[in-house]
């Protein structure tokens, strides 16, 4: 018998008793025996590639829940399989560890933030380390540490040398529940994003940093984001919102028509649809346009305008830019000229103006738009046509310059539709619509006029960083009346946030002298130190560039390093925060970039976002509902093996899920079979892995077959993240395995030994726990798999050197035979008549219909 055949005597009736698998056993011992060895710190090997693979951190509300836990399998099951090809792998975890809910948490619970934060943090790190995930914890980041935050405040300062950041009074949107500000990108529908309070507009002197300053660099770059879901990019370029058209400079009169002159006297306005001014009939500015309240004060029309201005405040800009509302507005008593042809033009306040966008002022053409159009219905203002279709009954008698309004014919609607210009002087008669001869040839005159210009403006506006709230970083500024707004000295960061305040008692840092009263260290004298704090975004706008040189005492991280590691080669993390913290990163990335302290533009190159987990109803999981499962159900009976086998099995990792018990008992008796199966395999080859191919038989080539084929499949499927499908390519050698092992009769050692250790190899990014254990104590490795190497393969091997088809005579299957996989027609056919004789006997062949692969069907 071959040396790489085993003895028949080692039969699976005579093999050694299989030890129990008992999880709660081996997984924390594995947990164990990983930190000692420091298995998992990246250790910025220069002479193999990088692999930096990161998940979202953590806010540490409490425990982690079942979102976390399949986020941070796939981030595991990436980030392991990685270091096997022979990456240099970086995978770190921190925590999102200030903000509001903190605070929140301490109040209702009567203890401090930091105590309540830092405790959350223990609890998820446990459970953490209870999931085995293959974190570098030399590397670990916490916000509210102040090694952290001291560069948060030292990259605002930077920020604000450049002009990056400063400092204003301008309406902002403001929860009372929270009683803070919020940016605009934190409300939703007209809702807080953390409480789902109506948001209101209050005046308040506030910080900003200047994102704007990139609004076309970030809508440029979604370009070199291949890796991005395109509806993230979407979603992204949709709120930097760029659009072309013109400024166009309306001059203020009085009613008797006269102009006002001087720059106070000009009201600009943005528009993509200058070749309509013919058809302004109406002036419209939003209730914060600046200046608003002067231009009615002490006259007759004053008290209407200020009661329009009072409702908007309790309607966020989404709601009113939507244009559901119903439109309300006040005659401000004051005129406008209309640049194109001198006409005078009614202004008005109306609340689905608003100032987030353009100038805060609009030129309204009711023909063609339709909130200005059902304006003009409500308060009996004139509709002139301008732009109409030419197969429209009025366009032969408009085009004529008939002085017709809508009132004397019958109109529903407006008419948005590109067409012709009427009514529209010399322009009459030109092609109408965004960008069309009649805006070129307008605006055009308009510049040479001095009376317009070409502009570009974005939806974007400037990140609103300060908040009202104690729990955050500080922002380093100090408010002197000698010298006005000094930074905080280099020398003298971080500003330490006082970890004793009692948020339950009311207190504040503005209520804390010991902190704001300081000395300017400028001039000298006493001086009050800014009390906001900063957005918790700024904090998770950088934390993935601390990760690449956490214990730098000197800079943020190195340049060196940054440049090494970065950009993030796979980030995982939800959809939600495609415009929050996605958005804000890219920004800060180039900021930095052009700061001199890294040297890419964007700081992630492939992103995943990940489905929800669902209940087994389909309904979102929350503790309001009581339908929260948490990880601790699943590890406690079964083990985290079979709880990240089965979050990664149910579905692929960028769709919803709803959680599934039998999913979970599935999992878990998977893998207690591959338990058994490769311990009698341990038994069978005995260490062996070496095998001559020329000897096997036709079972044993079908195995050896079948491991190429998964080999190929699992990496494949491991590089696209579908991990559900590389799961079902092991179960399938599994089956294969298992099969053959039960059927065959001449069991070759070496062939065993080989597909036993390539299924443990490829099993331990999604399970790592089973398989160390099986790769020490079954298999006999002294190293641990997460140091071995990915099993290699060809697919050439994968096909069979033969192929079995069927042999139909009439039709109906008659026969099967083994051909070529390239053989050609007339060699399937001659093979498939040699085969058939018995059905064929002396009839003659008309005919053989040839499916290559599959069969040949004889017509006799």
């Amino acid at each position: 018998m071959c040396q790489n055949h085993t003895q028949h005597a080692l039969s699976s009736s005579s093999l050694p008793e299989i030890p129990e698998y008992q999880p709660q056993l081996i997984e924390p011992a594995w947990v164990h025996a990983w930190e000692q060895e420091h298995l998992f710190e990246a250790t910025n090997h220069r002479d193999r590639p990088k692999k930096y693979i990161l998940e979202m951190f953590p806010y540490p509300s409490g425990d982690l829940h079942m979102g976390h836990a399949r986020n941070y399998t796939i981030g595991d099951a990436m980030a392991r399989q990685a270091h096997m090809r022979g990456f240099d792998v970086l995978h770190p975890i921190g925590f999102d560890a200030f903000g509001l809910p903190a605070e929140n948490a301490a109040i209702k619970h009567k203890t401090q933030a930091a105590a309540w934060t830092y405790k959350n943090m223990d609890q998820a790190l446990a459970t953490m380390r209870r999931m085995g995930f293959s974190y570098d914890m030399n590397r670990l980041v916490k916000t509210c540490s102040p090694d952290y935050y001291r560069w948060g405040q030292w990259i605002f300062e930077k920020l604000y040398e450049r002009g990056l950041a400063y400092r204003k009074m301008n309406p902002v949107n403001w929860c009372p529940t929270c009683e803070t500000v919020l940016a605009n990108e934190q409300v939703s529908e007209g809702r807080c994003w953390r409480c789902d309070s109506l948001v209101e507009k209050r005046d308040l002197e506030q910080w900003y940093i200047k994102i704007t300053a990139y609004s076309e660099e970030l809508l440029a770059d979604l370009e070199k984001l291949p890796g991005w879901p395109e509806r993230v990019k979407h979603m992204q370029a949709n709120w930097i919102g760029r659009s072309e058209g013109a400024e166009l400079d309306f001059r203020l009169c009085n009613a008797d028509g006269n102009p006002i002159l001087g720059d106070e006297g000009i009201i600009t306005v943005f528009t993509t649809r200058a070749d309509t001014l013919f058809g302004c009939c109406f002036f419209l500015l939003a209730p914060e346009y600046e200046g608003l309240a002067e231009l009615v004060a002490g006259s007759p029309y004053e008290a209407d305008v200020l009661r329009v201005i009072e409702e908007a405040k309790h309607v966020s800009a989404l709601e009113r830019a939507q244009g559901e509302l119903e439109k309300r507005g006040a005659f401000t008593g004051r005129y406008v000229i209309n640049p194109i042809n001198g006409a005078k033009i009614p202004v008005w306040v109306a609340n689905y103006v608003i100032s987030d966008y353009g100038t805060g002022a609009v030129m309204a053409v009711p023909s063609g738009d339709e909130r200005d159009f059902e304006f003009a219905r409500t308060y009996d203002l004139p509709i002139v046509p301008v732009v109409l279709a030419e197969d429209d009954p009025l366009y032969e008698e408009l085009a004529n310059e008939a002085d017709i309004r809508v009132s004397q014919v019958t109109w529903e609607s407006a008419y948005t539709a590109d067409g012709r210009l009427v009514q529209s002087g010399p322009y009459t008669g030109l092609l109408a619509g965004k960008h069309s001869e009649a805006e070129q040839r307008i605006v055009a005159d308009l510049e040479e006029a001095g009376l317009g210009r070409r502009s570009v403006q974005y939806r974007l506006r400037d990140w609103l960083i300060s908040r009202q709230r104690y729990w955050g970083n500080p922002i380093p500024m100090i408010h002197c009346e000698h010298c006005g707004i000094v930074s905080v000295p280099e020398d003298q960061l971080p500003v330490v946030l006082p970890e004793d305040i009692d948020v339950a008692a009311g207190e504040s840092l503005a209520s804390r002298p010991d902190f704001y009263e300081v000395v300017c260290p400028r001039c000298g004298k006493a001086a009050r130190r800014e009390t906001d704090t900063m957005d918790t975004f700024t904090c998770s706008s950088w934390y993935y560039l601390r990760y690449c040189d956490p214990h730098n005492s000197e800079l943020p991280f190195s340049r060196e390093l940054a440049d090494y590691w970065m950009g993030v080669d796979n980030y995982i993390g939800g959809i939600e925060h495609a415009i929050l913290h996605l958005l804000y990163s890219r920004f800060i990335t180039k900021a930095l970039r052009d700061l001199g302290l890294v040297g890419i533009d964007e700081p992630f190159k492939n992103l995943l976002c990940q489905g929800m987990v669902k209940d087994h109803e389909g309904q979102t999981m929350s503790k309001s509902k009581g339908n929260v499962v948490p990880p601790s159900s699943v590890i406690e009976p079964l083990g985290a093996d079979t709880m990240r086998l089965a979050i990664l099995f149910i579905a692929p990792p960028e769709k919803d899920f709803n959680w599934d018990e039998k999913a979970v008992a599935g999992a878990h008796r998977f893998i207690k079979r591959v338990w058994q199966l490769i311990w009698r395999a341990s038994y069978l080859s005995q260490g062996n892995t070496d095998f001559d191919k020329a000897a096997l038989d036709e079972m044993a080539l079908t195995l050896y077959r079948e491991r190429h084929r998964t080999l190929a499949k699992c990496t494949n499927d491991f590089d696209r993240q579908q991990f559900n499908t590389a799961i079902s390519a092991i179960m399938e050698l599994v089956n294969a395995f298992d099969s053959y092992l039960k059927k065959t009769t001449d069991p070759v050692a070496g062939l065993i030994g080989q597909v036993a250790t390539d299924i443990v190899a490829m099993l331990s990014p999604i399970c790592p726990f089973v398989s160390e254990e099986l790769w020490h104590q079954a298999l006999g490795h002294t190293e641990s798999v997460y140091q071995a190497s990915w099993p290699s393969f060809d697919v050439s091997e994968a096909q069979a050197d033969g192929v079995e088809i069927a042999v139909q005579v009439l039709g109906k299957v008659r026969a099967h035979v083994v051909v070529a996989v390239d053989a050609t027609q007339d060699e399937m056919s001659e093979a498939a008549i040699q085969a058939a004789q018995k059905w064929i006997q002396d009839k003659p062949i008309k005919k053989a219909i040839c499916v290559p692969g599959r069969l040949v069907n004889l017509i006799v």
